[in-house]
This record gives structure tokens, sequence and C-alpha cells, in this order.
């Protein structure tokens, strides 16, 4: 059993050191060889950390983090790292947690980071969390090998993360706010979303309020099955951004259906740009809590 703990230290901190080393190298073997890497070496050197984490599982350093600040409103995610046999328990996102949370305590408006497009765990960690593609800044701005992403975090503000972790206590809070059946089963909720096609989930702070996830063919078709915001929170757009996310990632998909229970709420998705399905009825099979 992994004893994971997240410990700050300092930039000249050994195990961060070695840490990096393996970042490099791995990064190295990733874009295929060290030569192509060479122009990003003077945006990485450790002595201008300004905030560094290590993940230790017992006193096996085995995961890092850093910040730099980029601006008085902006700091930069650097040098994010899982040794491989700690890969995909969800390591990479505790640190990030870490490193969010620590930039907003520190009064930072925005992170922002710089990665690679053949980097796709990276990508999918990132996204998890929130972040979005934007524009290339400062140095990387005609790099066309570099991705750069940026996550809000002013407080108030609306985070979109996509595949992120959902507690069930969360999900619980969330489905009853709208006094829907699927309260009850939280704990297959969360369960459930971990296999289905797309789960993108809103944040306000570390509050979850709102979620839209999506059954899919990986082909053709794809269903909204769920798309709810909470009421404390409704108003505000946040059901239309969830939509249009979901928009982008089917854009290529024949059909996008969704089955509207709720007739008065026919409007908002025809703002979205659906449309009736006609000549078409809707058809289910409910089982008792006892065969569910």
């Amino acid at each position: 059993m992994h004893q994971i703990s997240l410990r700050q230290v300092d930039p000249d901190n050994q195990d961060f050191i070695r840490l990096c080393s393996e970042l490099d190298l791995f990064l190295d073997i990733a874009i295929g060889g060290e030569a192509k890497r060479e122009k990003y070496k003077k945006f990485n050197y450790l002595d201008t950390m300004d905030y560094v984490i290590v993940a230790y599982d017992k006193e096996k350093a085995v995961g890092c983090g850093a910040l730099r600040k980029y601006s008085d409103t902006d700091v930069e995610v650097k040098r994010v790292f899982v040794r491989e046999n700690f890969r995909g328990q969800n390591l990479g996102g505790r640190l990030l947690e870490q490193l969010i949370s620590y930039a907003g305590e520190s009064g930072y408006k925005r992170l922002i980071l710089e990665t690679g497009s053949f980097l796709q765990a990276s990508l999918a960690l990132y996204s998890r969390y929130g972040f979005e593609r934007i524009e290339n800044y400062g140095a990387y701005k005609n790099m066309e090998e570099s991705l750069c992403m940026g996550l809000n975090i002013e407080k108030g503000s609306i985070r979109y993360c996509r595949g992120r972790w959902i507690s069930k206590e969360d999900l619980k809070e969330l489905f009853e706010s709208v006094n829907w059946m699927s309260a009850q089963y939280a704990d297959r909720l969360s369960k459930a979303f971990k296999k289905a096609g797309t789960v993108i989930s809103a944040w306000e702070d570390n509050k979850l309020v709102g979620l839209i996830e999506v059954l899919d063919d990986k082909e053709l078709t794809a269903y909204i099955h769920y798309l709810l915001v909470h009421p404390s929170c409704q108003n505000r757009g946040i059901g239309a951004s969830l939509i249009k996310r979901v928009k982008q990632i089917y854009k290529d998909y024949l059909y996008l259906i969704v089955i509207c229970e709720n007739k008065n709420i026919v409007s908002f998705y025809e703002k979205q740009d659906f449309s009736e399905a006609e000549g078409t009825t809707a058809l289910q099979i409910i089982h008792s809590p006892a065969n569910g």
C-alpha cells in the first residue's frame, strides 16, 4: 500500500533535481532526441522556481511539480512529473490540485503552462482540471510544436474539467439540488462516469455546480444523458458552456442526441442548435431498485 505525502521543498532539493533529470530524459525520448529540446532548457532552470512540491511514498520521491511567477496575475506550472511505477493513480492530479490551491492562496488569477501535443497523458491531465488551450505566450509564441494552456482561478470563476474524478458526495449533493432520483445512486453514478464517453464537470472554487455526461459509440452517435446545473448557479451560462464543449468534442459525429423530459427547457436546447426529431418517441424500461 502506497503512503503518498506531498511536501514543499526548496528548488535545490536533491530529490527534486533527480526527478527533473528523469523528466528531461523522458521528454528527450518522447520528442526524438535531446537536441530537439535544447531551446527549451533555458525555460526550466530549477533555481527560477518559486514554489516546489515533491510527492513521497514514505521516504521515496516519486513525483514533483513547481510554479514560477510569470506576472503579477499569472503563474506558470512547471516540471510536473510522476515516476512510471506510480502513474495511473491520479498522483499527477494531486500534484496539480496542490499547485492550483497554492496559486489561488497566493493571489494569482491565472495559471498558464506550456506542453506538447505529443504528450497526450499530460494534455488529458490538464484538461481534467480545467485547463484550456490558449494562444502561445512569451518565448513560446513562435514555437509551432509548443501548446499552451491556461486556467482562470479568480474567486467565483467557473472551471470546466473533462474527466475529473467526482466524489459520490459531490454527485449526491448536485443531483439532490435539482430533485433528480439519480441522487439515490450516487455511488453507482461515480462508477458509471468512469466508463462514460465524456463527462465534463463545472466547478466554482471547490464546489461541483454543473455536469454533462455523454454516452457514445466512438464513431457515429453520441447521446447526452445528463445535463444539470445547481439552482444557485443557473442563468449564468453554465449549461450552454457545457453544451458548447460537448459539441466541439463530437463535431465529427453524425448524431448528437438529447431526450428532453421537460418540455419547458426545449427552447434552451433549440438555442444550442438542437432541433426536434419529428416522428420519434422515446421509450424506456425502469428497473426497480431491487433489480437495479
